[in-house]
């Protein structure tokens, strides 16, 4: 009986596209869609297996889905732990700026208590990754990475009726 394609290659895929999704300042906005980009990490680690797949070969299950979308997860945890992490240390924190900036265009900084100002300034304008952060990721990106990968399962499952071809029985000699 044919054996299953490794999952390792389409999961590494998959967390690369999710950490690169989730790491990246700006582009890391799309996440603010219901986790978007890593869904499309473990929607892609499905993708990428199924094509994997040849016509001999076992297909694909649910249980390879959420596999392939939880291992996509936990690359796309480390590579956006990575990605964060380097880009705060070159650029600092261009969000928590941005952040304290736009409060305190709206005045709302003038009305806070001096030691409060002086705690969000500088909480917000320090670059470091926390071990809240990290810790978050490794549950979040598994999490929907496993989700993006149920969904990657629903589009590419086999069609009701379609059956693995027999297997191939060599006549004795």
């Amino acid at each position: 009986m044919p054996e299953r394609p490794s999952k390792l290659m389409p999961a590494l895929y998959g967390g690369i596209i999710m950490g690169v999704i989730s790491g990246v300042p700006v582009l890391n906005l799309v996440n603010c869609l219901c986790c978007a980009g890593i869904l499309l990490g473990g929607f892609m680690a499905v993708f990428f297996y199924k094509k994997d797949l040849t016509p001999g070969s076992p297909l694909l299950t649910s249980g390879d889905a959420i596999q392939l979308g939880a291992l996509a997860g936990v690359v796309g945890a480390i590579l956006e732990s990575i990605v964060t992490a380097v880009t705060m240390m070159a650029v600092g924190n261009i969000g928590g700026e941005t952040i304290y900036n736009m409060l305190d265009s709206m005045g709302i900084t003038k009305q806070m208590p001096p030691e409060a100002l002086d705690q969000m300034e500088q909480g917000l304008k320090e670059a470091h990754l926390s071990a809240i952060s990290v810790v978050t990721n490794f549950i979040i990106c598994p999490l929907f990475g496993l989700l993006g990968g149920l969904i990657g399962y629903a589009v590419y499952k086999p069609k009701p009726g379609t059956m693995p071809p027999p297997p191939v029985v060599q006549a004795p000699a």
